[in-house]
């Protein structure tokens, strides 16, 4: 069972239910009519009749009475007001506004130069929020704050509204807190849920305090709370404190810092602690906290650290630095969901730094530091990459994980050799290998790779380009302990070799001008081309291996390819009358498949390729069609055939199919359905299922009612590991509430 609650603005508390109240009255700017000092407030009156009171030296307005200063109004039926003072008797049909806010009332006594006084049976309309807030009997304790001995939020409008809490002793501070006693949630007239204390945040600006906490309940963790506890440090950075308490394995802390140093260079890290109190000890009373694909975990100290930062440096020099380092394998599994898990850390970095995590069950997390620097023509980059082996660590194991540190790069992209024909382009790179234990084969050291290459563009005719280019590619190693083959040692070994290619390419091209509502004109470009590459065979079993760099393979092929680009032209005309025209690429596809020379000379079997082909349609806002196959010409079947859909309308209705087929290896099916009967309600349902075993893999299904103030959402999911029923109903301006 999975019980909680959930607000989406960042400074918002419920400890059981919410409750929130606001309002702005801001002091009006301006000085003319009744004010007898020029810097102070200017009022206007306006009424049926105006009559002054010199004995009480009081204004007396009756009948559609408009009392206005700057962005405050006071109307109402019979007013009496003192220029003096500034104090407003106000009675019938009252309604006092101040910015986008408004009070409606019975009768009010207040100064509209403090803005203090009583309301009686009012309601309170908070237009930002969309907020309700009522009483018998509330006072304007200050320019924002209030009181109240009894009183009610809702936004929901009417006199009977769907939802609303209720509460007595309320004290509100606007950009502060509020408290109230005896709070109940209310369904229509029904009461629901009870809180005899709350306490809550009345804040619009980002301020230091509690957040929305969250309460959950399962086998593995029992009872859970997770309370997190927010600190505006500066406009620039922050932090957030959570303490998870979870009755069967302990208390979790976490700290989150956030900071921005300028529009382009911020941060963003991570700490959790556990110091739990239950570990695998290998008896089957412990078997709810094991992962069957993880070593036995023994240890009870737990953490998790991952900070993501990056740097604008001077003359456009950036840097960009990943950590991720957890103490045991089963951490990021158990911990996948909640306000610190794997979940919610790898969208928020994905979303701000556009740099996610390592997959939740990788036992090798990557720490990169990464600094680049980019011209029109030239990129450098210089890179420290660790690899943690969880495993390793806590198993205390061999570490052979191959590290760079660190390595640097020098590329130049294709560019023109002064006034001649020719161009050049260039990969170059150095790289110190280092890996933490070493063996016979597996060593340490350093690799330097220089890679320059030539092309002459050709053009044959008006029409056919040709373009031949060598490559010569220069390799050096720098190496200790390492013996290959033949039984040698030395430290130095270097690797010459060269490649050479060439690309015979044309383009054709027709304008169609169907004049639909689809489009205007369609432009259809073919572009077959032939590509060949050769790369000569040497010996290369006496050199180190550390990655794919160090054995490159023979080449000796030829490649076809045939590409097709449709791009359609629509003009309209703007409210002025001037035309736009809308280009879209509605169509790619390219069909290709490689001829190897070598085999065919060698009298081997299959020298071609299988056909592949790729395909891209978005053919409008509505249909998109993506494919992709390999067809083999030998066995006349396919290897791999991957087809997805997605229709959808105007109205929100979607239909998403995939279809996934690798041959011997994996068969699958996934479809999803959105449908939106009304505005109001919408339901989906999927399926995923595995063909070759036909076992399915999840189902889901859900639907979703949205009204005016409030939201419900019922979810149903049918895995192979869990089967779980969540509903939320969302209030709408105070959060959410649910269980699963």
């Amino acid at each position: 069972m999975l019980c909680w609650f959930r607000q989406n603005h960042p400074s918002f508390l419920a400890a059981v239910v919410f409750f929130m109240l606001f309002i702005s009255i801001k002091r009006p700017a301006a000085a003319n009519a009744l004010s007898q000092n020029p810097k102070e407030i200017s009022w206007h009156i306006s009424a049926r009749t105006v009559t002054f009171d010199n004995q009480r030296n009081l204004y007396i307005a009756e009948g559609n009475v408009f009392i206005t200063g700057g962005k405050t109004r006071l109307e109402a039926d019979y007013v009496e007001f003192s220029n003096k003072t500034k104090d407003a008797s106000a009675q019938g049909h009252v309604l006092f506004i101040s910015g986008e806010d408004s009070i409606s009332c019975n009768a009010m006594q207040i100064n509209l130069s403090t803005q203090i006084g009583t309301i009686d049976k009012g309601t309170i309309y908070l237009q930002k929020n969309n907020f309700y807030v009522q009483g018998e009997n509330i006072k304007k304790t200050g320019r924002f704050s209030y009181s109240a001995d009894k009183g009610s939020i809702t936004s929901c409008p009417g006199d009977s509204p769907d939802w609303k809490i209720t509460g007595e002793n309320i004290k509100v501070t606007v950009e502060g807190y509020g408290v109230a006693k005896h709070t109940v949630l209310w369904a229509k007239k029904i009461p629901t849920l009870y809180s005899p204390f709350l306490i809550f945040p009345v804040q619009t600006k980002r301020q230091t305090g509690l957040l929305t906490p969250r309460i959950t309940s399962s086998d593995r963790k029992g009872f859970e709370v997770e309370q997190p506890f927010f600190i505006a440090i500066s406009r620039s950075s922050d932090a957030t404190f959570y303490t998870d308490y979870m009755t069967d394995r302990g208390t979790k802390l976490g700290a989150e810092y956030r900071y921005i140093l300028d529009n382009t260079s911020k941060g963003s890290m991570f700490l959790d602690v556990l110091e739990d109190d239950k570990i695998d000890d290998g008896t089957d009373q412990t078997k709810d906290y094991r992962f069957s694909e993880t070593p036995q975990r023994t240890n009870t100290d737990r953490f998790w650290f991952r900070m993501k930062h990056n740097q604008n440096f001077d003359h456009g020099v950036t840097a960009k630095l990943d950590i991720d380092v957890v103490s045991d394998e089963d951490y990021l599994q158990e911990f996948k969901d909640g306000f610190t898990g794997y979940t919610e850390t790898s969208a928020y970095y994905e979303k701000e730094f556009g740099r996610d995590l390592d997959e939740y069950d990788d036992t090798i997390r990557k720490n990169r530091l990464n600094i680049s620097k980019s011209w029109s023509t030239y990129a450098f980059n210089a890179d420290a990459v660790w690899y943690d082996n969880v495993s390793a660590r806590r198993q205390n194991t061999a570490d052979t994980t191959l590290q760079t540190l660190p390595s640097i790069q020098f590329d130049a992209a294709k560019e023109k050799i002064g006034a001649s024909n020719f161009y050049y382009s260039l990969d170059s790179e150095y790289r110190s290998f280092y890996r933490k234990d070493t063996t016979s084969t597996l060593v340490n050291g350093q690799r330097t790779d220089i890679y320059p290459k030539i092309y002459l563009p050709i053009k044959l005719g008006n029409s056919v380009h040709f373009e031949p280019s060598v490559g010569i590619r220069q390799t050096a190693w720098h190496t200790n302990d390492f013996t290959d083959i033949n039984g040698h040692s030395d430290s130095l070994r270097t690797r010459q070799m060269y490649d050479i290619g060439a690309l015979l390419s044309t383009k054709l091209t027709r304008i169609f001008n169907p004049n639909t509502a689809f489009a205007d004109k369609i432009q259809h470009e073919i572009i077959p081309e032939i590509d060949y590459a050769f790369t000569p065979d040497i010996f290369q079993d006496d050199l180190p291996y550390f990655d794919d760099l160090d054995r490159i393979e023979e080449q000796n092929q030829i490649t076809w390819s045939l590409i097709q680009n449709f791009t359609s032209r629509k003009s309209s005309l703007t409210p002025e009358g001037e035309e736009v025209l809308t280009y879209r690429n509605f169509a790619y596809i390219r069909l290709y498949q490689s001829y190897d020379i070598n085999k065919e000379r060698d009298h081997e079997s299959h020298p071609f390729s299988d056909i592949a082909l790729d395909t891209e349609l978005p053919l409008n806002d509505f249909i998109r069609v993506d494919m992709d196959l390999s067809w083999s010409p030998y066995d006349n079947q396919f290897n791999s055939f991957n087809i997805g859909n997605t229709l959808k309308d105007n109205r929100g209705d979607q239909l998403r199919t995939e279809y996934r087929y690798a041959g011997s290896l994996s068969e699958s099916l996934y479809a999803k359905v959105n449908v939106t009967f009304t505005d109001e309600f919408t339901a989906y349902t999927s399926i995923e299922k595995n063909l070759k075993n036909n076992n399915t893999l999840e189902t889901q299904a859900g639907l979703s009612l949205k009204k005016s103030c409030w939201t419900f959402h019922l979810y149903f999911a049918d895995s192979q590991d869990e089967q779980s029923i969540t509903f939320l109903i969302n209030l709408h301006g105070i959060g959410e509430l649910g269980t699963k």
